[in-house]
């Protein structure tokens, strides 16, 4: 009886804990004011159960669209979480966050992208994923382990027309899904007077499919005619580095991540191989760099830089008969990253400069940004301003900017400069 009247006095002392936000907003563009249709999250609600040192964390969100009417829920995180003394242990759907840097970060490739959100700040353009993880702490060091059973994959614009990037069909066949699915990741932190360093290493399958096999069909004196593409996912192991520091009033973040990423051995059923298959065998090795300096004012008014940095060290490539194993010569494909930064599709070098400040007893915030292709012609250029009539309301509108060139039509910034738009948007928060 008094193990009964100690665990419902526990359960009466437990915290419940809710915060969430409702945002309606529309896009429109600014070259002929027409109405942007692509789904944006309409509401959010978080919501926490705390139970001695163990939580019950969610995260919820609808997205909606205006031309369609349609709102969707997405349960976004949903996951236990265990604080003894030596660290914590984590288990459910998770959206985790590696690195040092803002947002750009090439070692955090735990979760995949949404890339309906990918000017989204932080963790708002991830999705969750099922996993298991535990930090300790050991003196100044901090050890993290993570595991993931399930593999995932980036949710992309397919088919969205008012998407200049998204790919103009739907949602492609992937014909050979991943036969490894568990996932593993590991990192040490060590922090110091003068600042933090990490240490990081993943192993796990890529977020986008690429090309696997073709079916094509080879006759004398005439090239060879591809008829069919197979696609499959890559598994990719990523060592990454990052570190936080401070020199005066200036904070310096910096992160660098080698990806080895080479397609695995497909399971192919022996009886069932068609006489037309051919498989690619390749292994490539790329890496992306970011680097960052923030100042605050005396005034509160931040200040930002951003160096980011993507190449290809090395590219094998083979084509071979599955059969007969038989070397032969096709078109290598271009090569396109599986994980890493998604601002990796617009280019490999880029500077982004961005500055956030409030006045008015804080009523009123102004944000601005520009992403500076560096290795072609092109820019981004972003800038908002909000208002707080009340507290728990804000009002905000935004411009978003994209200069390409005229002559080079491939450039991404080019394909985005009808997606320039203007953007109204109305919160409340509680």
């Amino acid at each position: 009886m008094k193990k009964i009247s100690l665990l419902l006095l526990s359960f009466a002392s437990a915290q419940i804990n809710y915060s969430g936000e409702i945002n309606p907003s529309v896009m429109t563009r600014n070259s002929d004011q027409s109405q942007i249709n692509l789904p944006f999250r309409i509401a959010t609600l978080e919501g926490g159960y705390t139970f001695g040192n163990v939580d019950l964390k969610t995260s919820l969100a609808i997205e909606h669209r205006w031309n369609t009417g349609e709102s969707v829920f997405n349960l976004r995180e949903a996951y236990l979480a265990y604080y003894p003394d030596w660290g914590e242990v984590k288990f459910g759907k998770q959206i985790h966050a590696w690195g040092a840097v803002d947002g750009n970060n090439p070692t955090d490739n735990l979760n995949p992208y949404d890339y309906y959100y990918m000017f989204s700040p932080g963790t708002k353009r991830k999705l969750g994923t099922l996993s298991f993880s535990s930090k300790i702490y050991i003196g100044d060091f901090q050890l993290e382990g993570i595991i993931i059973p399930k593999h995932g994959i980036n949710r992309m614009p397919y088919g969205e027309k008012d998407f200049p990037l998204s790919i103009p069909v739907k949602q492609p066949f992937v014909e050979y899904e991943v036969d490894r699915e568990m996932e593993i990741g590991f990192r040490v932190q060590n922090s110091s007077a003068l600042g933090d360093v990490g240490f990081a290493i993943f192993n796990g399958n890529d977020r986008a499919p690429s090309l696997m096999t073709a079916n094509v069909t080879f006759q004398e004196g005439v090239p060879p005619v591809v008829d069919q593409l197979n696609l499959g996912f890559r598994t990719t192991t990523t060592l990454g580095f990052d570190f936080v520091t401070f020199i005066g009033d200036f904070t310096l973040r910096g992160e660098s991540a080698i990806f080895k990423t080479k397609a695995p051995l497909l399971s192919i059923n022996l009886f069932k191989i068609p006489l037309d298959l051919y498989e690619l065998h390749q292994e490539v090795t790329y890496a992306q760099s970011v680097f960052q300096i923030e100042y605050t004012t005396a005034s509160d008014i931040t200040i930002s830089a951003q160096y980011i940095a993507s190449n290809v060290s090395s590219e094998r490539y083979d084509w071979f008969h599955t059969l007969s194993v038989e070397l032969v010569q096709l078109p290598n494909p271009t090569f396109r990253p599986g994980m890493g930064t998604p601002f990796a599709i617009f280019t490999d070098k880029a500077i982004m400069l961005s500055s956030s400040g409030v006045m008015m007893d804080d009523r009123m915030e102004l944000k601005g940004s520009t992403l500076v292709n560096m290795d072609e012609s092109g820019y981004m250029f972003t800038a908002s301003i909000g208002y707080s009539p009340w507290i728990n309301w804000k009002i905000e509108t935004a411009i978003v900017q994209f200069k390409g060139e005229k002559d080079e039509p491939e450039n991404a910034f080019t394909k985005m400069e009808d997606f320039s738009h203007l953007r109204l948007g109305l919160y409340y928060n509680f």
